[in-house]
């Protein structure tokens, strides 16, 4: 069987491709699969017929949707405090940060930090919290372009209250001042990170489709750019997750214990874009799992934990 893109369906049947993704979902097209990331839909496969209630804003698709008025509500909700939990969790994970997914969890839902057998340092409690808030502002911008302000916002939010800053080691809010030398590579002059990032951005925007590879290549970009002294991870995977919501991408979380091949992957992007497709296509399925899991109501298990579980004993 011969199968075509959601993008080919689309301009095939003159709809939209947020609106071709999002009959695959509901399982309105005979024999469409999701492999590696991507709906895939046989060849002669017809058009859905149109129902009532098949609309959805282009700027806001169903998953985007549905965050956001999870976010709006008051008490617990599954898919919502998972995002919030599980991408605050693995991406501060990713910059150092020592936290446990429990403690995260205990100061997502209730304000407070569980014992530790360690010490723990303040910066790593502050932009836990801090990192919680840039979660709801991306949700609360979802459909809302790129911008030097929404990034320097999303800074400033993460980076507020911090030892770093009272130390004045970083600026929340402001790029970097200086141009240094980090490893295997000089970050580009300081006086230039501003006119990099309108040219990134506006390359970005004027695409006439935006899919997963682009999002991707966006992020390895701003990543080379490096225009912050430090948190400059932590804001490409929120920019990267407020991207898939908009395209409507499945948005995915990269674990700790996928670390080096995810750097691995940006390094070798020009070169080899799949070593990084893959390991966002495996993290892909994964958060689909889970999206499904929440609807059940059980994602909190101890087997669907373990997918995102880094195995703290192990760093402890």
């Amino acid at each position: 069987m011969d199968y075509i893109s959601a993008k080919m369906a689309a301009e095939k049947w003159g709809i939209s491709p947020v609106l071709v993704r999002k009959h695959c979902r509901e399982h309105r097209i005979s024999g469409a699969v999701f492999r590696e990331g991507v709906w895939l839909i046989p060849e002669e496969a017809e058009r859905p017929k149109p129902s009532v209630n098949t609309w959805i804003h282009p700027e806001v698709p169903p998953l985007a949707e549905k965050l956001v008025r999870q976010k709006s509500k008051k008490g617990p909700h599954d898919l919502y405090d998972f995002v919030q939990i599980e991408l605050t969790y693995a991406s501060c994970r990713l910059a150092s940060n020592r936290l446990t997914r429990d403690q995260v969890e205990t100061i997502f839902r209730k304000g407070k930090v569980r014992e530790s057998f360690e010490p723990m340092k303040v910066s790593d409690l502050v932009e836990a919290m801090n990192h919680c808030v840039c979660v709801n502002y991306i949700l609360d911008h979802v459909g809302r372009p790129l911008s030097q302000r929404m990034i320097l916002h999303l800074h400033y939010m993460l980076m507020f209250g911090t030892v770093d800053q009272r130390r004045q080691r970083v600026t929340p809010g402001t790029y970097r001042a200086k141009g240094v030398t980090r490893q295997d590579r000089s970050l580009i002059p300081a006086e230039t990170i501003s006119d990099k990032l309108k040219t990134l951005i506006e390359d970005y925007e004027a695409q006439a489709e935006i899919g997963r590879t682009e999002i991707l290549d966006f992020h390895v970009r701003f990543e080379r750019i490096m225009p912050f002294e430090d948190g400059n991870g932590r804001i490409g995977r929120l920019i990267l997750f407020k991207e898939c919501l908009r395209h409507d991408v499945m948005p995915f979380i990269i674990g700790d214990k996928y670390r080096s091949e995810y750097l691995e992957g940006i390094k070798k992007w020009d070169k080899d874009r799949m070593a990084l497709l893959q390991v966002v296509a495996a993290a892909q399925e994964r958060f689909e799992r889970a999206v499904r899991m929440c609807k059940l109501g059980e994602y909190r298990l101890p087997e669907f934990m373990n997918q995102y579980d880094e195995e703290d004993e192990d760093n402890e």
